[in-house]
């Protein structure tokens, strides 16, 4: 089962469980709230609570996965937060290679993983960006 458990507009976070098995239902709902809270709140963060992975439908990895390179600079942060070890090698494993930040919480966690996506990031100019530097009369 999946399903969103929490959505937070002030954090413009939303947390969804997966439980069991995930079908195509509850991946399209999910899709659709997601794409509904981007439109309205912008970029937005995702708890994800693991509590079991069940059977997942080749047709649902796919969409889930077009899904995610469709909207990957929509998503701030992501904390996956489970005690399956394969999740959490997998989950840690793609951390650098997205343009999401993604964290990893065990399970007793997950108020530290809630802590971690509502910390605001300053968007701070990286070392050789001069453009921060321009002012109106250059």
């Amino acid at each position: 089962m999946l399903s969103i458990t929490n959505e937070n507009s002030a954090t413009k976070v939303i947390e969804i469980t997966i439980d069991g098995e995930v079908n195509q239902e509850s991946f399209d709902k999910l899709a659709a709230t997601l794409e509904q809270r981007i439109q309205e709140w912008g970029e937005v963060s995702l708890l994800e609570e693991v509590r079991e992975i069940g059977k997942v439908g080749l047709s649902t990895f796919w969409k889930d996965l077009k899904f995610g390179i469709d909207h990957r600079k929509d998503f701030k942060k992501a904390a996956v937060v489970t005690d399956i070890a394969w999740v959490r090698a997998v989950s840690n494993f793609f951390s650098p290679l997205v343009d999401v930040e993604i964290e990893v919480f065990r399970l007793d966690e997950i108020d530290q993983a809630r802590r971690w996506l509502a910390e605001v990031s300053l968007d701070l100019p990286r070392v050789g960006d001069d453009d921060h530097l321009q002012g109106p009369h250059n």
